[in-house]
């Protein structure tokens, strides 16, 4: 409370900014199967209240877990509608950048934290996954909080955050696939820096995170034939994949505007044709990645207790690499508030570096031109999904496109009778 009343300035601007891109203009928000599926299932879930069993089908061809619409429901007591849950969820990822910001200024500085936190703000990805009905849009709810316990072990050695660490842990791996990706490096972690843990309280808390899990085992368990997620989980791995090198390039690019041509697909050479400054600004995100790589080389020769964030930044995209997944930029929302930490420690520890006031102004320069080219970017796209509507990409249809439709097909069928 009291690091909150110190910093209440940036916590409340943080907040403000953040909401910009994410809680308005939510009629141009995504709305495809998954998540109509999901506002279908919390109707269901308060028309006639049940255990849910099983989430969303995944790219793998098995079912995810429920942990997600099990966070869905308190958000939908007030409404099921799909825009205001979309504005929940968006309020949500904005306070939790205010959060973020406080995390980061009590375990770095001011200026890291001001840097970063607007970074995460306006990172156009950043903004994509954290206003759709969509498990990775509620990542950073369990994430962050995680990424604040982890510090307190590491660098404060308070070894009573392990239970509750460890319940975000089973969580996340409950709630999207890379969750399991960073329970395995963070074990690597601990074995590597040697850290000290009470094995019965992380057992505990692991167990007890893993409660949300139970109705999918009876399911499965309960099937004919047994564990049907177990064996078209088997027919994955056994399906033909070949390594993907964009897997080692997500992180470098998720808090800028690269990357966006799987979004927009056959739409993209339109958005380039209408935004042709698009073209320049591609110059500045590349040096957004170098920023990053600046920052890894900052940690790991001259902060080395921060070790641990080089390692989670390498091991994750380089686990996805050998495993054969596929390089989808949801993929690596959980990379996000690393990939903002590591370029905002680029940035203070030059500003510190330098001498000259000429270099100091050139280094804040450099930061909110990149800041201001993704505001820039985000805008386009916004203006873009206003006049297109209808993306042929993996964006699809606006909120109010589908919407309309449905309502369409509603009328015309009861024509029809």
């Amino acid at each position: 409370m009291n690091l909150f009343k110190k910093n209440i300035f940036w916590v409340i601007n943080i907040i403000l900014l953040s909401s910009i891109f994410r809680v308005f203009l939510l009629d141009l928000v995504e709305f495809k199967s998954d998540e109509a599926i999901t506002v279908y299932q919390m109707i269901q879930f308060f028309d006639s209240p049940h255990l849910i069993e099983r989430g969303l089908i995944s790219g793998t061809g098995v079912y995810n877990f429920p942990l997600f619409s099990y966070l869905m429901i308190p958000l939908s007591l007030w409404s099921r509608d799909p825009m205001i849950l979309s504005g929940v969820i968006a309020v949500i990822n904005s306070l939790l950048i205010g959060a973020f910001f406080l995390f980061v200024r009590r375990y770095y500085n001011l200026m890291t934290a001001v840097f970063s936190s607007l970074l995460l703000a306006f990172s156009p990805w950043g903004v994509i996954f954290s206003r759709k009905i969509w498990a990775q849009d509620l990542i950073f709810l369990l994430f962050i909080p995680f990424l604040w316990l982890l510090h307190e072990l590491i660098l404060k050695k308070n070894s009573k955050v392990i239970f509750p660490l460890f319940i975000l842990l089973a969580l996340l791996i409950q709630l999207h696939g890379s969750g399991l990706f960073l329970f395995a490096v963070t074990i690597i972690i601990f074995l590597i820096m040697r850290i000290r843990t009470n094995p019965g309280r992380a057992i505990c808390g692991f167990f007890v995170g893993l409660i949300p899990i139970v109705p999918y085992i009876v399911f499965q368990l309960g099937s004919i034939p047994s564990c049907p997620d177990c064996e078209a989980f088997m027919k994955y791995q056994q399906s033909i994949r070949s390594v993907d090198f964009n897997n080692l390039f997500r992180p470098f690019q998720i808090i800028s505007g690269l990357g966006y041509h799987f979004v927009l697909g056959k739409n993209y050479s339109d958005f380039i044709a209408i935004y042709p400054v698009i073209n320049q600004l591609k110059y500045i995100f590349t040096l957004g990645g170098l920023g990053i790589l600046a920052g890894l080389f900052f940690v790991f020769f001259k902060k080395q207790k921060n070790i641990f964030l080089v390692i989670y930044f390498i091991s994750i995209p380089l686990l996805y690499f050998i495993t054969k997944t596929s390089a989808y930029m949801h993929y690596f929302v959980i990379i996000l508030p690393i990939s903002v930490l590591l370029f905002a420690i680029f940035v203070t520890e030059t500003y510190s570096f330098v001498k000259k006031r000429f270099l100091k102004v050139l280094t804040i320069g450099i930061f909110l031109i990149f800041l201001g080219s993704n505001i820039l970017f985000i805008y386009f796209f916004n203006s873009f999904l206003y006049n297109k509507k209808d993306i042929e990409g993996d964006y699809g249809p606006i909120y109010f496109l589908t919407r309309d439709r449905i309502e369409k097909g509603m009328k015309n069928d009861s024509i029809l009778k």
